[in-house]
Order: structure tokens, then C-alpha cells, then sequence
């Protein structure tokens, strides 16, 4: 089993990888499907202004569409500000709560809409 309770309170600093206490929702992301041993999607620091459709499409060259996060390692796309990365794991969704700033964590069905990703082979 993946361990990624350490990423739950880290501050959110947007382009901050968690290498100081510090990370975006991106990098969260990727951090948490490293400690899957889930491929990441190629990553472009494009995506910081890229139109949310091409972000889409970026992400189904890596994955395929699912109707909802299941499974550990399910990439969304969540409606905030603006689009927000988070992952499933351990049956919830690692997010960046806009509220505290700070990685959390909440059961799946708290977190309603935008567009859910599994990796291609899974």
C-alpha cells in the first residue's frame, strides 16, 4: 500500500514541489502516483496556463476517460478558481483545499464534477 498521509497539510505555493513544505496541486499529483508506482502523465509547465481543453487532451494521451475516481491513483480535474489536479487514494481524493490552502483529503463522494482519468493499461 502507498504511504501519502505526509502530503496531507503541506501549504499550497503554486510551481512548489513539496521538496520544502510547500506544493501545487500538479505536483501533488505526481508525487502521490510516484508513491503508486503509477507512469505519470508527461508533464508540461504549459499546463500552468494552458486552456483547460488542452489539458484534457494531454491527459487522454496518458489515460482514458472513467465516469468516476475508483481506484487509487484516478486523476481529476476539479472545478475551482480555475481547473485544480487531484488523485484518488485510500478510497478519497487528495486535494488542494482553496479554503485552508493546505493538502486534504476527502471521501470520494464529497468532491462532485470535472473530469476523472485512469491511466491507459489499468
Amino acid at each position: 500500500m502507498s504511504e501519502c498521509f505526509d502530503l496531507i497539510g503541506l501549504r499550497y505555493r503554486l510551481g512548489a514541489d513539496g521538496s520544502n513544505g510547500e506544493i501545487d496541486c500538479i505536483n501533488l499529483v505526481y508525487r502521490a502516483l510516484e508513491r503508486m508506482q503509477i507512469t505519470t502523465p508527461t508533464f508540461k509547465p504549459e499546463w500552468y496556463a494552458m486552456p483547460t481543453r488542452a489539458v484534457l487532451r494531454d491527459l487522454l494521451a496518458w489515460g482514458h476517460r472513467v465516469d468516476a475516481p475508483a481506484y487509487d491513483g484516478d486523476v481529476m480535474l476539479i472545478p475551482q478558481d480555475r481547473w485544480a489536479f487531484a488523485v484518488t487514494w485510500q478510497q478519497g481524493i487528495l486535494h488542494i483545499n482553496r479554503s485552508s490552502e493546505r493538502v486534504a483529503w476527502c471521501p470520494l463522494a464529497s468532491l462532485t464534477g470535472g473530469h476523472c482519468f485512469r491511466m491507459k493499461g489499468r
